[in-house]
């Protein structure tokens, strides 16, 4: 029988050079481990394990690439003590890719400074890195301990993912981006355990028409629908995407045409519309319909699901010639300093903050309770990742996640508003 794409990166991987499958347990060599904010966690952890300097060592000095991104700049004196433990660590060990006093999104930088290549495992103590599943890579959030082993001995045991297979067919929307509706449909539809400890592979000729920002997301989502790792074959776009980004060798992976998948997926775009997930949970997903008209105090873009060019375009392209409603605060965070001047160079920033909006520095804040935290009673409507009960700070406030284009919408009207009434005025 064939083998899937996971099969296949993690029999390539497998430190006994053997072929694997869905269920066998194996030790593998990882291509990369990112440290992000909490290394200084994982130093912490290695000295647990016993050993009382920290990490002696990395297995590889140009295949760790460490960030301060959550906490950059810190907005604690705890984080700053971190991060001045980080630099410290960067500097005994040797670390050849270090981005400190870099605000920013760990995942997207890893993609933008082309850490992420076709065909490698890539893992780090931060549950979205399936994210790098988008650019044909196996991408998986570790526990911390795991993270000091694997810096310190570049392997890993795993257990092979079981493959769902999720098709979408059928042509896309041209006046904004879908990949956020999709996920939430699929959560809605199939519990947001749907792949739990599964590898997601997507495909189908909406799949190949999306660009690489829509694909992060669906690939960064994975993990809210339970997945181990996310997955897309490489194509054009990709090659598209890695040009200039690295200069490292890589080889694509595809599954064999009689890979087995436990599971099938097939989905209609016509069949999942705009979405939206209503608090407390992933999967607590209505049609817009149903939640149209909910009164909003903010609206956020940003984050490693929606913080990209596509997301903040299809933002400026609705508030054009339009205000921010009064009363509502639109705060966008763009996911790196790449995409950042990408939105400057397409002359974005000025346009929105003149409509009202609040641009932020790049920033994992604005996606949980360090940035943009709303009062007791208040109604957030989001493209970040989760909407469970604090996430924003107090227990108290409503949380509603929708895709960027719902989100600049209703900031317009100070409603959850339906985009497609303005996009097709």
């Amino acid at each position: 029988m064939g083998k899937t794409i996971t099969e296949k990166i993690l029999s390539a991987k497998s430190v006994e050079r053997r072929e694997v499958s869905a269920g066998d347990y194996v030790g593998l060599k990882i291509d990369g481990l990112l440290l992000p904010a909490v290394v200084a966690q994982v130093e912490e952890k290695a000295v647990e394990a016993g050993l009382p300097d920290g990490l002696p060592r990395l297995w590889d000095t140009e295949r760790v690439y460490m960030m301060t991104d959550h906490h950059q700049p810190p907005t604690t004196e705890l984080q700053a003590r971190r991060n001045k433990a980080a630099r410290e660590l960067a500097a005994r060990l040797g670390v050849k890719y270090f981005h400190d006093a870099e605000p920013g999104v760990c995942h997207q930088m890893m993609c933008d400074y082309g850490y992420v290549r076709p065909g490698e495992l890539i893992v780090g103590p931060d549950s979205h890195c399936t994210l790098y599943g988008a650019l044909n890579a196996a991408g998986a959030g570790i526990a911390e301990p795991d993270a000091a082993y694997a810096a310190i001995f570049g392997e890993l045991w795993f257990r092979v993912p079981d493959t769902i297979k999720i098709s979408v067919e059928g042509k896309l929307p041209t006046s904004y981006p879908m990949a956020k509706d999709l996920v939430l449909y699929l959560a809605g539809k199939y519990g947001d355990d749907m792949a739990q400890y599964a590898a997601i592979e997507y495909t189908g000729a909406a799949v190949r028409q999306m660009d690489l920002s829509s694909r992060m997301c669906l690939a960064d989502h994975g993990v809210e629908l339970g997945a181990k790792f996310a997955l897309f074959e490489a194509d054009e776009k990709t090659f598209a995407y890695l040009k200039n980004r690295t200069d490292k060798p890589f080889a694509t992976v595809s599954p064999d045409p009689d890979a087995h998948s436990t599971r099938e997926i097939s989905v209609d775009v016509e069949e999942v519309g705009i979405r939206v997930a209503k608090p407390h949970t992933f999967d607590n997903v209505a049609p817009i319909e149903e939640v149209a008209g909910k009164r909003i105090d903010q609206a956020l873009i940003g984050s490693c699901a929606n913080g990209r060019l596509e997301d903040i375009e299809a933002a400026a392209r609705l508030l054009k010639g339009r205000k921010v409603a009064k009363g509502v605060r639109l705060i966008i965070s763009p996911a790196s300093y790449v995409v950042y001047r990408q939105c400057l160079e397409a002359g974005l920033i000025e346009p929105l903050i003149s409509a009202g909006a609040q641009f932020v520095q790049p920033t994992c804040g604005v996606c949980t309770a360090r940035l943009g935290y709303t009062a007791d009673g208040e109604v957030s409507l989001t493209c970040t990742t989760r909407n469970y009960r604090g996430r924003k700070g107090s227990p108290k406030p409503e949380v509603y996640l929708a895709g960027p284009a719902t989100v600049a919408a209703s900031a317009i009207t100070g409603v959850i508003t339906d985009p497609r009434e303005m996009l097709n005025a």
